[in-house]
């Protein structure tokens, strides 16, 4: 009888010891590994098409994200983009930048199941200006400084960006002649050379030129020429009665 007293006894010491080394013992001490100590975050790169998952793209095109997973809650952090090499020599030119960015707020849960903040931002954002493109794009490194945080490392990650495609619009081609009777030529003349029906070149009026300037040309040197051909006529029907005249005059 004594020893199976004895016996319970041992039971119930054990049991109890059990369950406060399992009130006082840490998340990480009962085998939860979703919020150990220290900072325990993590910080992706996300490009097109975006998604949730925890995974990192390393080569982006103009639009991306930094994706924050399993931070601890209210947890702030300075978030700074810089150039880098062969991009930018020296390599601490900031190419954009954040402070005290709150990047959780909900308790860890595991990265998988604790999706935090989300920045999106575009090439456009970036102050790219003096910086070298390569082919793979611009190379950026990505420094988040957890405040308050347990380790003075920090998070980063490095990747590539391709600037977003020119919104330029193409220069207009030249302008075309313009057609007969349009605005750019309202006498109607296609070609746009002298000698058209009421036209003029350099400006002029079509009459009398003045010394130094351009023929006459169009309705004026019509007129001229019939007028020409007026006095011709005329001059010769003349000379005619005048040799019939002194032929009568002759024979009487």
């Amino acid at each position: 009888m004594r020893q199976r007293r004895r016996v319970a006894r041992a039971a119930l010491t054990t049991a109890a010891a059990t369950a406060l080394l399992g009130l006082a013992a840490p998340a990480w001490a009962t085998g939860n590994p979703h919020n150990p100590p220290g900072d325990n975050g993590t910080v992706k790169i996300d490009g097109m098409p975006f998604s949730d998952k925890v995974d990192n793209e390393p080569h982006v095109t103009c639009e991306f994200e930094l994706e924050f997973f399993n931070f601890d809650e209210n947890q702030k952090a300075n978030v700074t983009l810089w150039a880098q090499p062969p991009s930018s020599t020296p390599k601490d030119k900031v190419v954009w930048s954040r402070q005290n960015v709150l990047i959780s707020n909900d308790p860890a849960s595991g990265a998988e199941n604790d999706h935090d903040e989300v920045i999106r931002l575009s090439a456009n954002d970036l102050d790219l200006s003096g910086l070298t493109q390569k082919q793979q794009g611009y190379h950026i490194k990505l420094d988040v400084e957890l405040i308050g945080g347990k380790s003075a490392d920090g998070k980063h990650k490095v990747f590539w960006l391709k600037p977003c495609a020119s919104s330029e619009s193409p220069s207009p081609n030249p302008s075309t002649p313009a057609t007969p009777g349009g605005s750019e030529n309202p006498s109607g003349n296609p070609s746009g050379t002298p000698g058209a029906p009421g036209s003029s070149v350099g400006g002029g009026t079509g009459g009398g030129g003045t010394e130094g300037g351009l023929p006459i040309t169009g309705v004026a040197a019509t007129s001229i020429s019939l007028t020409g051909l007026a006095l011709i006529g005329g001059g010769v029907l003349l000379m005619a009665l005048r040799r019939r005249r002194d032929k009568i005059r002759f024979t009487s």
